[in-house]
């Protein structure tokens, strides 16, 4: 396989049918569980996260690819709602450890069963191959946005454009 450079306006229409069918997403499945469950996706996404390991709001922020006062407003949210609670640490009372509660456990294991049924509804006709290929085409998108986090150098910029 010959390894080309890709048409820019390609590129251009891959970001901006990304962009939207992010957007289409989240309003897709935000209004459903939020009806549901009471929820929205980025709460979830935190009690999932949380779920998975993460115990501090930066290592949340890290994993989601969220703001810090993002996450700090979803992190209070939560533990208004008794979902999560906040361990002040002994060595440093400016640090906290997240923690899901009891209550906080159970609502993340009913609200993967209810996500999963919505997903069902929305994508569960869509033929196993095409999302495959998706998530694979997805995956690999997200693997270049790893390798390329760091700012491109203007001088960098200037070049990639003229070439």
């Amino acid at each position: 396989m010959e390894d080309t450079k890709p048409d820019m306006q390609q590129v251009h229409a891959l970001v901006s049918q990304t962009l939207r069918l992010a957007r289409r997403l989240h309003a897709a499945l935000d209004e459903p569980l939020e009806q549901l469950l009471g929820m929205n996706t980025k709460e979830m996404m935190i009690l999932a996260t949380l779920m998975d390991g993460a115990s501090s709001p930066g290592e949340i922020a890290a994993r989601q690819h969220l703001p810090a006062p993002t996450v700090t407003r979803l992190v209070s949210r939560l533990v208004e709602l008794g979902l999560v609670e906040r361990i002040t640490e002994s060595h440093d009372l400016r640090r906290c450890r997240l923690q899901l509660t009891e209550l906080g456990r159970s609502t993340r294991e009913r609200n993967r069963q209810t996500v999963s049924e919505v997903l069902y509804q929305r994508f569960g006709h869509l033929p196993a191959d095409q999302v495959e290929v998706a998530l694979q085409a997805i995956r690999a998108l997200d693997a270049e946005m790893g390798r390329v986090a760091a700012p491109l150098a203007t001088s960098d910029l200037a070049a990639e454009v003229s070439a």
